[in-house]
């Protein structure tokens, strides 16, 4: 017969598990040879397109933005002519 306290119903052990291992993961793999290599020059190739993969998202937004706006500016131009008059 298993004894145990009182109020315990186990909620705790998977978040438990799930963080041990969790912590422990990166030291049992190890990432492919070519992302850490020895070589500056690959590895400026890969902080580039770090860079690169970074920035794209944030100049499609802004270029979006000003698409809107000059579109909206033209198809807005002439919207209180009728209340001004």
């Amino acid at each position: 017969m298993i004894v145990r306290p009182r109020g315990w119903n186990g909620r705790w052990l998977a978040p438990a598990a799930a963080f041990v291992l969790g912590s422990l993961w990166p030291a049992w793999c190890q990432a492919c040879p070519v992302c850490f290599s020895g070589s500056r020059r690959i590895r400026l190739a890969f902080f580039g397109t770090t860079i690169l993969l970074s920035l794209l998202p944030l100049g499609m937004i802004g270029g979006g933005l000003v698409w809107l706006r000059r579109g909206a500016g033209e198809f807005l131009a002439g919207e209180f002519e009728d209340r001004d008059a």
